[in-house]
């Protein structure tokens, strides 16, 4: 899978699956550096995901500040030909000023081997 570097960050394409309904993403930011991997509530609100009752609501610190964010296990989330099953992720607002669908954080890099070749600019599944 290629690296897309938009504003000197890597943005890859994702595949997500949630209750049985596929999603494909694009703009979701590969960050090393966040440790759970966070969706936009708008861009999944597609497919079904949505606050029930009965959900844990969680606050987040990152660069862009503090955000509300909940949980949902994902019936799988793919990058390229790796997927992990029931995983899961946070949802919220993510309004940072710029076109993001999500954050893939280090919580589905470590687990899935990806292996990322920053000056090909590809991700790899390490087998």
């Amino acid at each position: 899978m290629n690296i897309d570097v938009r504003n000197g960050l890597p943005f890859i394409e994702v595949t997500i699956c949630y209750r049985g309904e596929e999603l494909h993403l694009k703009n979701v930011l590969l960050d090393t550096g966040s440790a759970g991997t966070i969706f936009s509530a708008d861009a999944v609100d597609v497919i079904g995901v949505k606050v029930e009752p009965g959900d844990f609501l969680n606050k987040i610190r990152g660069v862009g500040g503090v955000e509300v964010v909940y949980s949902k296990h994902f019936d799988f989330v793919k990058v390229g030909e790796t997927a992990l099953s029931a995983f899961e992720v946070e949802i919220g607002d993510m309004h940072y000023g710029m076109e993001i669908n999500g954050i893939l954080g280090f919580d589905y890099i470590r687990p899935a081997g990806l292996v990322i070749d920053s000056k090909e600019l590809t991700v790899l599944a390490k087998d």
